[in-house]
């Protein structure tokens, strides 16, 4: 099922505003430490033509993009996921690896998934083996995300936005990051299923807060290229 998603940029204020009056009517997340926060760290793939990239510095409207992601540098869930995007709206699959299977992704051994009975890893496999995909860069920030059950919605506060320097392993904890924004420039997205529910309509839009079109993945690839 497509979702809408809808980003804006947030000054340190309105974030603490938003996120305060966000407590009283939705769920935290279920990654989050007794701060409410979790690290979020995604290693990027494009492929030869880098068609990711773009195809988002385009606005293309119909794009697909794979990345590998874990929560808290931890190796306990280790998840592929599928970024579909058509039209106004977008999806997310994912499918989950093995340490092992990410690793062996990482030394471009990946034949393995070739007859993959998941979707998404077949899928993977089909853009690996045609397209030429490599992993481009790492993308990691703080996140504190809310859930409120009515509407289906998801919305996430992310800061410190960072970039792996010289390495492309997620699970490496020594790897060096630099800062690509200021760490307290804070982007809130909102996602939802279908409608967004007037009263979390009103609580976003609480100050000046600019809703624009924001791709940390890209952020971060121009930032070291």
């Amino acid at each position: 099922m497509y979702r809408h998603e809808l980003k804006y940029m947030v000054n340190p204020g309105n974030a603490h505003i938003i996120k305060s009056r966000l407590k009283t009517i939705c769920e935290p997340d279920q990654n989050a430490d007794e701060n409410g926060q979790y690290k979020v760290s995604s290693l990027y793939f494009d492929d030869f033509c880098n068609s990711a990239i773009n195809d988002n510095l385009s606005g293309s409207l119909k794009r697909k993009k794979f990345r590998i992601r874990i929560y808290n540098g931890k190796d306990s869930i280790i998840r592929l996921e599928r970024k579909v995007k058509n039209d106004n709206g977008g999806r997310k699959d994912s499918a989950i690896l093995t340490k092992e299977q990410y690793l062996r992704i990482l030394q471009g051994n990946y034949v393995f998934f070739k007859n993959s009975d998941d979707e998404v890893l077949f899928d993977f496999y089909n853009y690996l083996s045609t397209r030429l995909l490599q992993p481009k860069v790492i993308v990691e920030y703080d996140r504190e995300a809310f859930i409120c059950a009515n509407g289906d919605v998801r919305i996430t506060f992310d800061s410190n936005i960072r970039s792996s320097v010289g390495s492309m392993d997620i699970l490496n904890s020594k790897a060096l990051s630099a800062q690509v924004l200021r760490p307290q420039d804070t982007i809130m997205e909102v996602k939802y299923t279908g409608f967004l529910p007037s009263h979390i309509k009103n609580i976003i839009q609480t100050g000046n807060s600019n809703q624009q079109a924001f791709s940390k993945y890209v952020a971060c690839r121009t930032f070291i290229n």
